[in-house]
C-alpha cells in the first residue's frame, strides 16, 4: 500500500492545477482514495498493476469536482477491465447538474404495485399519489422507477424505467 500512497501523494501539483471545485481539497480526496483501495484487495491490486489508471482516476475527481467521500456516495473508484475507473453515482450526476445550474433539483421514486401512477405530459411532473405511512405498500412488489428533474427553466423532465 506504502507504493499506492506515494503514487496517490505524488498527484497533487496534477491535481490542484485542474482543480473545478475549491472545496475538493487534495488531501481529503487522497485520504478518501487510500481508504476506499485499502478496503477492496481486488482495487488494490489493480492499482498496482495499473498505476496511470488510478493517477488519471485521481486528476479526474479534481477536474470533474466531485469528492470521493463515501458518506456523500457521489462517486467511487472501480476496478473494470484491468483499470481504475472513476464512477460516479446518479446522486453524483444530479449534484454535478444542480451546481452548474442545469436543473434545481432531481430526484428518483420506485413506483409499487397499488400507487397510482401517470405522466402528465411534456415538461410537466408526473402524478404519483401513494400512502408514505402504508406498511402494506412497502410489501408491494416494484413496478418501475422513474427520475424527475426541475431545470432552470421551470419544466419537468421526467424518464420511467420498468
Amino acid at each position: 500500500m506504502s507504493n499506492l500512497t506515494t503514487l496517490i501523494n505524488d498527484q497533487r501539483s496534477k491535481f490542484c492545477a485542474v482543480v473545478s471545485d475549491p472545496s475538493i481539497e487534495f488531501d481529503r480526496e487522497a485520504q478518501f482514495a487510500m481508504q476506499i483501495i485499502e478496503q477492496n484487495t481486488y482495487l488494490m491490486g489493480i492499482a498496482k498493476q495499473n498505476p496511470n489508471s488510478l493517477r488519471n482516476a485521481i486528476i479526474n475527481v479534481a477536474a470533474i469536482g466531485i469528492s470521493l467521500n463515501p458518506a456523500s456516495k457521489l462517486a467511487y473508484l472501480v476496478p473494470r477491465d484491468g483499470k481504475v475507473c472513476l464512477d460516479l453515482s446518479y446522486m453524483g450526476l444530479m449534484h454535478l447538474a444542480q451546481q452548474t445550474g442545469a436543473i434545481q433539483w432531481g430526484q428518483a421514486v420506485l413506483v409499487r404495485e397499488g400507487d397510482v401512477f401517470e405522466l402528465q405530459g411534456i415538461a410537466k411532473e408526473p402524478l404519483h399519489k401513494f400512502n408514505p405511512f402504508s406498511k402494506e405498500r412497502n410489501t408491494q412488489p416494484v413496478v418501475g422507477v422513474y427520475s424527475v428533474v426541475k431545470t432552470d427553466t421551470g419544466d419537468h423532465l421526467t424518464e420511467c424505467m420498468s
